[in-house]
Order: C-alpha cells, then structure tokens, then sequence
C-alpha cells in the first residue's frame, strides 16, 4: 500500500505564502473584535499587494516544503493504518497543534498576529493536504462517495 498526496502537497506549498498574509491580514480582527479595521490607501487598492503576493508564494513555498512533506508522508501514513484518523478535521488540528508548537518555540505566542497567522497557516496546509490525499488499496479510509457506492450494491 502507498499513500499519493502529491496533489495535496503541492497545492499546499504553493499556497502557504498567501494563506499566511491573509491570516496576518485578519489576525487584528480575529484575535480583538471590537477593534475596528481600517485599510491603509495603499493596500485597499490592491496594485500595492500583487508583487507582495507574488514574492509571498515564493518565500513561502521555500519555508513550506519540508513542513508540508514530511506532515503529508506522516498523516498519510498513519491515516492508513487507522482509517479514522483521515479525517480533515484530524489532519487541521495536527497542522495547527505543531506549527503552534513551532511558533511557541520561535517566541510567538499564539495570541500575537504572527503566533495566530502561523497557527492557522498550519491547520489551513493540513487540510489542503488531506483533501489531496490518496490511499492505493481498499483499506484506505472511506469517501462519502466510495460509502454510497458500497451502499447501492
């Protein structure tokens, strides 16, 4: 049996940069909510923002890739072997439970825009891998779609 999260993978890596600059972005409103939000001019008009997104795909894939492979493989892995721990919703608490262990052990507490951006970046990741995830043989954990298949024979 081999686990494919390739798709997953990928999509994770490339998307890391960005998911975590928009969590930065709403980190103020999530972490003190009767703060109002104010844009600044020149990010409101957004030509400000493509080159930072851009670089923020590049810089992020680079710090994204041994995280996201290595926690792929992992969950991959064990999802196999224990088909309730594939669930999506298992694979974002594990994302967001070690990148909070990560940011803690970098001194960002989690209640400070950067500690929460790298926490949800981390459950966001986790979750684009998990739904990019294959399992070769029928002891792989079941899809909604695979369970009605069963069902209707």
């Amino acid at each position: 049996m081999y686990v494919r999260f390739y798709r997953g993978g990928f999509l994770a890596t490339l998307l890391a940069g960005p998911i975590f600059l928009l969590t930065l972005g709403l980190a103020p409103l999530a972490l003190d909510a009767a703060r109002p939000l104010t844009l600044h001019p020149a990010v409101a008009d957004g030509a400000g923002m493509l080159p930072i997104a851009a670089a923020s795909i590049v810089l992020g894939s680079v710090l994204a890739v041994m995280p996201v492979w290595l926690g792929g493989t992992t969950m991959g892995w064990i999802a196999a072997r224990n088909p309730g721990l594939a669930h999506p919703a298992v694979w974002g608490l594990v994302g967001a439970a070690i990148t909070a262990a990560a940011a803690i052990a970098l001194d960002f507490a989690p209640d400070t825009p950067i500690g929460f951006a790298l926490i949800a970046t981390g459950a966001i990741c986790a979750t684009i891998v998990r739904y990019g995830t294959r399992w070769s043989d029928e002891s792989a954990p079941l899809t909604p779609h695979a369970i009605n298949a069963c069902a209707a024979k």
